[in-house]
């Protein structure tokens, strides 16, 4: 009897094989019913929700933006009520970003890519202005209101480190993030800090 060539013997044997596999080897059942995998999701990078994670970014912004944005009242304030209000106001920043710095190391690494860049960014954004807030509170805090020109020259000098801060700023303005754009599009904190940004 001819001995089959391999490859010829493969050609005549695999389909045999696999009708055997097919109609028994395989046909066992598993006790049981489906279930889904229970491996949680991971809370941060790839795998994790990007819109909850950016909803945890646009939290951080928030905390620093929002008390930013409560400008104090000067309204029938003394010099020595300036002072005060001044400086609870610029506390009020400083204590947002020292916030918004811990909610963003609570977020954890990005789940899509170009957002750790843009967290990174965030984060230089929160030390620059906390350096420039604690400047400014040390002006203010050391203003004497019975020493007038001393006062107001301590304030002015406060005022020009704050202009270097300017106003909250969008999404848009701090980096371009595609992908990350269309997943927080729905993130309600993002939201909130969409028309906390919105031109008036």
């Amino acid at each position: 009897m001819a001995t089959l060539r391999p490859a010829r013997a493969a050609r005549v044997l695999l389909p045999a094989l696999l009708a055997t596999l097919l109609a028994g080897g395989c046909a066992q059942t598993v006790a049981g019913t489906p279930a889904p995998d229970p491996a949680p999701r991971p809370t941060e990078g790839v795998g994790a929700d990007p819109v909850a994670w950016g909803d945890k970014v646009c939290g951080a912004l928030l905390s620093y933006y929002q008390p930013l944005s409560a400008r104090p009242d000067y309204g029938g304030a003394d010099l020595p009520g300036i002072k005060t209000r001044l400086s609870e106001y610029l506390a009020n920043v400083k204590g947002g970003i020292d916030a918004g710095k811990k909610q963003l190391a609570d977020a954890g690494e990005a789940p899509v890519s170009g957002g750790d860049q843009f967290k990174t960014s965030i984060n230089d954004l929160l030390n620059r202005t906390g350096t420039t807030i604690d400047q400014a509170k040390a002006e203010v805090d050391q203003a004497d209101p019975n020493d007038v020109p001393g006062f107001q020259g301590r304030l002015t000098s406060a005022e020009e480190k704050l202009r270097t801060i300017g106003a909250a700023e969008g999404l848009d303005k701090l980096g371009a993030t595609p992908r990350l754009d269309k997943a927080v599009a729905t993130a309600p904190k993002c939201g909130e800090l969409n028309k906390l940004t919105a031109p008036s």
